[in-house]
């Protein structure tokens, strides 16, 4: 959020967030007239909209229509918790990034020997992928995430998916 707002991002006129459950048309009219506005203190109005998946239908156009055609001066952030809860048109308009937190990490699989192999396979694949930035050690954080997004798979094979991450 820094980049786009002064530190104190939380208390700035430039930021707007969108927390309500569900997410109105009226929450979706605002952001639309504040995204309207330029910035009063920094470069960009940021806009935070947190649990997407909680949009009411009656929203989802108005917030399709400002997705589509965003001022130059405004940045959407969005999360959510079930990205297959989010509607696919929204969806198909917004930048996808995951992000998992560490300690949640090891509260789902840090006293299972295969978790703790892969949380250790994935930090080490991703300091190989930030430190040296290249297309093999990309490609290795990659095959990592992937594993760890099929985990939670109940069919998944913990063995396999075990044979396969000591061969990246």
């Amino acid at each position: 959020m820094s980049r786009f707002l002064e530190k104190n991002w939380r208390h700035s006129p430039d930021f707007f967030k969108v927390a309500s459950d569900p997410i109105t048309i009226d929450d979706v009219r605002a952001l639309k007239i504040r995204a309207s506005q330029s910035p009063v203190a920094g470069l960009y109005n940021v806009f935070l909209i947190e649990s997407i998946e909680n949009l009411s239908r009656d929203a989802a156009p108005a917030l399709l229509k400002l997705l589509e055609e965003p001022s130059q001066r405004c940045v959407i952030i969005a999360t959510t918790a079930n990205a297959r809860a989010v509607l696919p048109t929204i969806k198909s308009r917004l930048s996808t990034f995951r992000f998992w937190n560490k300690s949640a990490l090891e509260k789902d699989y840090g006293k299972d020997d295969f978790g703790a192999a892969l949380q250790k396979s994935l930090a080490r694949a991703e300091a190989g992928a930030r430190t040296s930035p290249t297309q093999d050690n990309i490609s290795k954080f990659e095959k990592t995430l992937e594993i760890y997004k099929i985990i939670n798979d109940p069919t998944a094979n913990k063995r396999l998916l075990g044979e396969y991450l000591n061969l990246i």
